[in-house]
């Protein structure tokens, strides 16, 4: 989700820091009920005790699978693009999850699962069917020395944090990346040299077609690069267990601390994005490098452009649409492929109304 990118420049581009002091308002604004949760959740976790923090987001009605119709999902995403959902839901807790989509899946209506919003293109023709996120659910335990439960609504970069100050080592690759436990899973994250298949034990996963909840093994979900065998459109992760080792807080917090550093270094954080655009085809030649050595940086279509920091990074330099995004990630995949004849594939998920040529993007050979 986040690799170095080889021939980064030591400035930004003029149009980028023109427009970083509105961008990053633009964020703060976007971002204020997530702020909310995460305030709610910053209780510190010990060993041997439980922190469950599972509060609702005030903008959501109060009966957790009561839909709001119609509703804006810009503001839920990393990117900030996005149209409206015909019927959008926050569960407060596992069961209200598993319940709303039992009942959607019996009742054959189409269902999508918002965690996060990174690594993620919903369309600006919105999303006909039911979103549901997982933001309400973000109950974090210890349950012995060594092992971590946290739920599908915990974001990473709170979870690394409260688990190095609790002495629990393994998830300081996290610590800049700006998803949820559910969707990490899903997708394999990582950064730095690590993923969260490293340490994953258990997921506990619903299947809706079955109805069934089970918790899966690392072996059982066969992961491989930013992929598992979920389905996102079939499975939901409820929640997962993590194998960390146990090791000096100080330590820790030194090594997540130097991670969120190189992070604010080398990514346009000041812009909305949705994180690493593309897979890296091969270890020894990242999607940066490629797009980089291909002339991209800077390239923009309408209001989506490459970034100057990091060329493997879509940013919003304002109103940009899923349309502008998908054209411009055309372009990319174009430009790498006549140069290099290397196919990149999106590490973005899409969700919503997008026509075929849009969505040639993702059908890339893997």
């Amino acid at each position: 989700m986040g690799e170095p990118d080889q021939n980064k420049s030591a400035n930004q581009s003029a149009q980028e820091l023109g427009s970083e002091s509105r961008a990053t308002a633009e964020n703060k604004a976007a971002s204020a009920d997530n702020a909310a949760l995460d305030k709610t959740a910053a209780g510190q976790v010990h060993a041997g005790q439980t922190n469950i923090a599972a509060s609702q987001n005030n903008a959501v009605s109060n009966t957790a699978n009561s839909p709001i119709k119609d509703a804006p999902l810009a503001r839920y995403t990393t990117l900030r693009i996005g149209g409206n959902a015909d019927y959008f839901y926050q569960p407060s807790s596992v069961q209200d999850l598993v319940a709303l989509v039992s009942d959607l899946q019996k009742r054959g209506e189409k269902w999508y699962v918002l965690g996060g919003g990174s690594n993620l293109l919903i369309s600006s023709n919105g999303v006909r069917g039911h979103v549901i996120r997982t933001a309400g659910l973000t109950g974090i335990k210890i349950l012995e020395p060594g092992l971590l439960e946290a739920e599908a609504g915990a974001r990473l970069p709170h979870l690394a944090k409260m688990a190095a100050q609790s002495g629990l080592s393994g998830l300081e690759f996290a610590v800049g990346i700006p998803g949820t436990v559910g969707g990490a899973v899903i997708m394999n994250a990582g950064a730095h040299g690590s993923s969260i298949s490293a340490i994953l034990k258990t997921a506990l996963v619903l299947d809706s077609e079955t109805g069934t909840v089970k918790e899966m093994t690392n072996d059982e979900l066969k992961f491989q690069y930013r992929r598992c065998l979920l389905d996102p459109l079939k499975h939901v992760v409820l929640s997962a267990k993590f194998i960390m080792p146990q090791d000096k807080p100080e330590l820790i917090e030194a090594r997540t601390k130097h991670n969120e550093e190189y992070r604010l270094k080398t990514q346009p954080i000041g812009f909305p994005n949705a994180g690493s655009t593309f897979k890296n085809p091969f270890p020894d030649k990242s999607a940066g490098y490629l797009i980089d050595s291909s002339g991209l940086k800077k390239t923009q279509v309408g209001n989506a452009c490459v970034s100057e920091l990091h060329a493997n990074f879509v940013i919003n330099l304002g109103n940009a649409t899923s349309h502008e995004v998908a054209a411009l990630l055309k372009q990319m995949q174009n430009t790498v492929k006549e140069k290099f004849d290397i196919d990149l594939t999106p590490e973005w998920k899409t969700m919503g109304e997008f026509s075929d040529d849009e969505l040639s993007v993702w059908r890339t050979n893997k």
